[in-house]
This record gives C-alpha cells, structure tokens and sequence, in this order.
C-alpha cells in the first residue's frame, strides 16, 4: 500500500494509491457514516457493499466491519427471504377458474414515491394478467389490504 498525504497542518488525509486511485483511509469516527451513505442507496448484499466500500475508501479491517454492519441492516433483514421455496416444473394443474391460484411476490425497497417503497406483484394464472401495486410497507396486514383493494380489479 502506498499512501498520500494531502489536507493542511491541522487536517491530514491519508489515500491509499495502491489500486491506481486514490481511496481515502476513512477515520474510525467517520467509517459507520460512510458506510450508511453507500449501503442505504439500494441495500446491496455483504459482498456487493464490501465491493462498493473497496472501490471508494479502504481502512484496516473494512471487509470485517462492512460485513457485520451489512447483516444487521434491519431494512435488509425485514425484507430477506430465509429460504427460497421451489416447486418443481409442471406441478401446478391448470386452474379452472379466476383466483384459482394467484402468484404474489414483493419487490423492494425501492425508492419511496408517493411514500412507497415497494411493490406488491400479483400474477392470476386463470387470466395471466399481471399487476403491480405500490404499497407502503411489507407487513402482512399492508399486503392482504393492497390485495384485497386492487388485484385484478
């Protein structure tokens, strides 16, 4: 790693200029601030955040920090799928009538407009129209009323 040091007598910023850019070394009071700016943009996963840290700012021990700052992301957290079910091809049986099965699926965060922040995709297999309602948040009570309000109406 070689370093610059730029700023003034009382303010010194060191960059690491090993990558061909300059990176600045973040201090420890600014790295938890510097961090919430890049990750809260679109709250990417451990290693698209460690990615997105790297290419800009570096400081010893920045993959560790990152990574543990990223898990406990609470937006991250309430919209994160534990397991992913799959269901085999071919084994849903042609529905006879509308609202036979619907698929739902959830798509967000998003940036808020209109103070929504998500989108609730609805998918009627009976007449294989989909539709996209934005909704304010993912609680259950908000998607079963954005639903129940507006799909396929």
């Amino acid at each position: 790693m070689s370093i610059k040091q730029t700023g003034t007598d009382k303010e010194i910023l060191r960059c690491d200029k090993s990558t061909g850019r300059d990176r600045p070394i973040v201090p420890k009071r600014y790295r938890r601030n510097v961090f919430n700016m890049l990750h809260k943009l679109s709250h990417p996963g451990v290693r698209a955040t460690i990615k997105l840290m790297a290419e800009r700012f570096c400081w010893p021990g920045m993959n560790r920090d990152v990574k543990e700052w990223a898990r406990f992301c609470v937006s991250c957290q309430k919209s994160k799928v534990i397991k992913h079910n799959k269901c085999p091809l071919g084994s849903f049986k042609p529905p006879v009538a509308r609202f036979d099965h619907v698929h739902l699926d959830l798509v967000g965060p998003l940036p808020d407009s209109n103070e929504c922040s998500h989108l609730l995709s609805c998918v009627d297999d009976f007449i294989r129209r989909p539709k996209a309602v934005p909704i304010k948040g993912i609680t259950t009570e908000t998607v079963a009323r954005a639903y129940k309000r507006n799909a396929f109406s």
